[in-house]
């Protein structure tokens, strides 16, 4: 009971310090993924030549940018395969119809990803299935080195599912080399998990006892081996990453219930069953951010939204939190006739001060504009251009501000120009920069309102074309932003527009 109580003024305080929150913040994650398995988001047409799925793959980042969707999650290995040139994996079937097959004529996806991701100013996560090996999704030939032909001492198997053995420290080091091996080739912003680690269904028996007598560590709870297993694997990816590259993200995004006493839901317990453990992750600090898949609507009977999201508010403590939401189910025609559930959603997240947005799943619903998503995003609720939130404990040094702002006015248009800061005290000069206008008002640099253009990457230089709404006296205000998006302040220019 005292549990319960504890957790119920917990939401009560969440609920009252958010009320100052505005419905379109300035620094909010957007973020979308864009899924490969089954070629749900892309490639459209694994069949198709390098040229049409390039096309594709830049309509979709288009659309995105469109609807100021500011980071992506790319799915880079799927089944134990790559969509990179991988030191260690096999080209996936899912990119080229045939595992083990690169493109032809030949292209690195994730090469091409992130420089059309960081040419809109967006961040590039990689993200990594770790486990799973073969699924039912797509019966298809292996190639001859894949890992289930060339390791069968690594897998588990149930029926048509295969997965690696989680509690094989060979496995575990494995997936570490896989995951340095794209860190350090590829200029990525994050590193990113999703929620298949022990099987779904069926539930794992004895398939790795086995493995646990050869490798228990001390442990006598089969269990709570398991849930270690996984739990140390992140531990030394979060470790890796920041010895490598202290500035790429690490996150994850699990199941939406880990155990059904925490919200009152009635659904699959993911900490019994798959072994998902994220409250030890955010207690220990292995990840930069986590993003539960609250796949259910708000008033769902057995796992709704309305008790998940404000569970998840107040268990995150220093860590940043991005809620998962089912957009192509959601803006599918058999849902959409019940109402907006995403753009609900999307406002009840902006009510508690630890949410710090959303990522859709997925893409697909967003550039095909399903249910009318991408034009809700672009003229309300992403109506404006975010930052990301910052994290302090990678990074908390702005850079300094930009030097010399001038501007030149004709009669079409006003010039910005400007230098690049001086270094700072971490050697950074600027990723990005930030520009603000205010039109016969008061400077705030809260407000998203005011922001026109975020220029990353950086360029010296804004051009705002004049109209009939720019009229007076016109204030511009240039920030330099680093990559995690701390920012400087601000140099200030005026000109009088008649």
């Amino acid at each position: 009971m005292r549990k319960i109580l504890i957790f119920l003024l917990t939401i009560l305080t969440l609920v009252e310090t958010s009320s100052s929150k505005s419905t379109n913040n300035k620094r909010e994650f957007r973020g979308a993924w864009i899924a490969t398995v089954g070629n749900i988001d892309w490639p459209i047409d694994r069949n198709t030549t390098s040229g049409e799925k390039i096309a594709d793959l830049v309509r979709i980042f288009d659309k995105l940018k469109e609807a100021n969707i500011n980071a992506v999650f790319f799915q880079i290995r799927t089944e134990c395969d790559a969509f990179y040139q991988s030191n260690f994996e096999p080209w996936s079937f899912w990119l080229t119809g045939e595992q083990g097959k690169q493109p032809e004529p030949f292209f690195d996806p994730l090469e091409f990803a992130v420089s059309e991701a960081h040419s809109r100013g967006m961040e590039l996560h990689a993200w990594f299935n770790p486990y799973r090996v073969i699924s039912d999704t797509g019966a298809y030939e292996r190639f001859y080195k894949h890992i289930s032909s060339t390791k069968p001492e690594w897998i588990l198997s149930f029926g048509k599912y295969k997965m690696l053995d989680p509690g094989n420290p060979e496995v575990q080091n494995y997936i570490i080399n896989v995951v340095v091996d794209v860190l350090t080739k590829y200029d990525i912003d994050g590193i990113h998990f999703d929620d298949y680690f022990y099987p779904y269904t069926p539930k794992i028996s004895n398939e790795d006892s086995l493995t646990f007598i050869r490798y228990n560590r001390g442990f006598s709870n089969i269990d709570d081996w398991r849930r270690d297993n996984i739990n140390s694997l992140i531990r030394r990816i979060y470790q890796i990453i920041k010895l490598y590259k202290p500035y790429v993200k690490f996150g994850i995004s699990p199941f939406g219930i880990v155990e059904n006493k925490y919200a009152g839901t009635e659904g699959f317990n993911s900490y019994h069953i798959i072994y998902c453990d994220p409250l030890t992750w955010i207690k220990d600090k292995s990840i930069d951010y986590i993003t539960p898949q609250l796949y259910w609507e708000i008033e769902h009977p057995k796992a709704p939204y309305k008790k998940l999201l404000p569970w998840w508010a107040s268990v995150v403590e220093d860590r940043h939190l991005y809620i998962g939401l089912f957009a192509s189910r959601f803006q599918s025609n058999q849902f959409i006739k019940k109402g907006f559930e995403i753009g609900n959603q999307i406002e009840m997240n902006r009510k508690f001060e630890t949410v710090l947005g959303e990522v859709h799943f997925s893409a697909i619903a967003i550039y095909e504009n399903r249910g009318g998503l991408l034009d809700s995003l672009k003229f309300k609720l992403y109506n404006y251009p975010a930052l990301l939130p910052t994290m302090k404990w990678i990074d908390s040094i702005p850079p300094n501000k930009p030097r010399n702002l001038s501007l030149q006015k004709d009669s079409i248009q006003i010039v910005l120009e400007w230098k690049e800061p001086e270094s700072n005290s971490q050697a950074e000069t600027a990723y990005g920069y930030v520009v603000y206008r205010f039109i016969n008002e008061k400077v705030d640099l809260n407000n998203p309102r005011s922001i026109v253009k975020i220029i990353i990457p950086k360029k010296a230089k804004f051009i705002d074309r004049l109209d009939k709404n720019l009229i007076g006296e016109i204030t511009y205000v240039v920030t330099a932003i680093d990559r995690h998006q701390n920012e400087s302040e601000g140099e200030i220019i005026s000109v009088v527009v008649k």
